[in-house]
């Protein structure tokens, strides 16, 4: 081997050998081959332990991410599951205080009590002319309070399906409403004849006579708790089967605010009539009367 050979052998990295054997060229290639393959093949794999690292903490990463979004979101469902829980809970309570107040009417039935609930004295003139039907509201007024719902306020999302079966509830409320009118008509018709100031009362014992008129009024009381039966039978039938939990409370709201507004302007009518100093009155062009 000649001198510029080792010189070349050093520069790559290789050590003369000193085993006192010739090696031929070849083998001097073959040698400096295998170390290079050797020095790339050790790179490669620090290169692959750096980037599987690399490519674990990245995953780690976005595994931690992903778990965190999946808890904000499963927390989100729950506060808005235990919200519909309280609203339902909210619509159960509601739906209660109206058939407590419907069916109470159903208990008493002496005479005061009776004609209070035809005529509630409680009960500005201006209210009892506006919804009252054998004491309170029409039935199928709270079913036309739905259909004007649904016709102009865009949050209320009554189904077409739902539709059908509010028109259908108009058409059989209206009969049974016809029925219960027909029903209170004959008893006022010959109410009459069964008063003590009657000709029909000479002829009998006062007693009679009184006996004669309770009978009469617990007939009108039958009548009015038909009538209360209805109301509820209409209101349960919205607020359970025909409307979904966020239009039944769209509902309910709409119900109450009513309510109060024509309560609150049949008392400030009734206010101006007994005191008109104290209530001011009404602005101009507001097309209001007394």
């Amino acid at each position: 081997m000649t001198r510029m050979d080792v010189a070349r052998l050093e520069e790559n990295g290789f050590e003369e050998p000193n085993n006192g054997e010739e090696l031929s060229w070849d083998d001097l290639e073959r040698e400096a081959a295998s170390n290079i393959s050797s020095k790339r093949s050790q790179a490669g794999r620090s290169h692959q332990q750096d980037s599987s690292r690399k490519g674990d903490e990245l995953s780690g990463d976005l595994y931690e991410l992903w778990r965190q979004e999946q808890n904000s979101i499963a927390a989100r469902l729950d506060k808005e599951l235990k919200s519909r829980w309280e609203l339902d809970e909210l619509i159960e309570e509601q739906l209660s205080r109206y058939q407590s107040h419907y069916y109470k009417s159903m208990v008493s039935t002496s005479l005061k009590d009776v004609s209070n609930l035809v005529l509630p004295t409680w009960l500005p003139p201006h209210e009892l002319a506006a919804v009252a039907w054998l004491g309170d509201w029409r039935p199928t007024s709270i079913l036309d309070l739905v259909r004007i719902l649904a016709a102009h306020n865009p949050s209320f999302s009554l189904s077409e399906s739902s539709e059908r079966v509010l028109s259908q509830l108009l058409r059989e409320i209206r009969i049974e409403e016809a029925v219960i009118d027909e029903e209170y008509a004959e008893i006022q018709a010959t109410c009459v004849l069964h008063l003590p100031f009657s000709p029909l009362c000479n002829t009998r014992s006062h007693e009679e006579a009184l006996r004669s008129v309770q009978e009469l009024f617990g007939n009108i009381h039958k009548v009015i708790s038909k009538a209360q039966r209805l109301r509820y039978k209409v209101l349960e039938l919205v607020m359970k089967k025909l409307l979904n939990q966020t239009d039944t409370a769209e509902f309910v709201v709409a119900f109450a605010g009513i309510q109060d507004a024509i309560h609150q302007f049949g008392e400030q009518k009734k206010l101006r009539k007994y005191y008109p100093a104290a209530v001011p009155s009404p602005l101009k062009g507001s097309g209001s009367s007394s």
